[in-house]
């Protein structure tokens, strides 16, 4: 933090505003968590565990909404839509589901997922009542 919430007066790093006297301490504190929780999200995403990092970026955000942890979750919503779109190719229908579940985490619940949801359901049904795997010539 560069300026006192309270007074707008430039801060060095003590935990008390020079000018007024207000305890930084706790906003400080939650600015240390956020980043904390951003490296961590940074860590789990390069050792291909999405889900924690989309649970960690979510928590970072809930301390602070610093620009770099908006950035990192809008490429991780991508990479997780990448992952699913991957996952469907393959007709791996319990990776469909948990990406769809990391997006619920960094995009709250809205209708694209729930349709999304419901497709993988859908098509998971489809290919366990046939024989053989389901392909795009059983459309025809």
């Amino acid at each position: 933090m560069k300026r006192c919430p309270c007074c707008n007066a430039r801060l060095n790093d003590a935990p008390l505003c020079p000018r007024c006297g207000a305890d930084l301490s706790r906003v400080l504190s939650c600015e240390q968590r956020a980043k904390q929780w951003l490296a961590l999200s940074l860590q789990t995403l390069e050792a291909g565990h999405a889900t924690i990092a989309a649970h960690a970026v979510k928590r970072s955000l809930s301390y602070r909404q610093t620009l770099e942890a908006r950035i990192f979750r809008e490429f991780l919503i991508r990479h997780q839509y990448g992952a699913l779109y991957d996952s469907l190719a393959r007709q791996d229908w319990p990776s469909a589901r948990q990406t769809i579940s990391n997006l619920h985490v960094l995009q709250g619940d809205n209708e694209a997922l729930r349709r999304f949801q419901e497709f993988i359901n859908h098509l998971s049904a489809r290919s366990t009542n046939h024989s053989e795997p389901y392909s795009r010539w059983h459309l025809l």
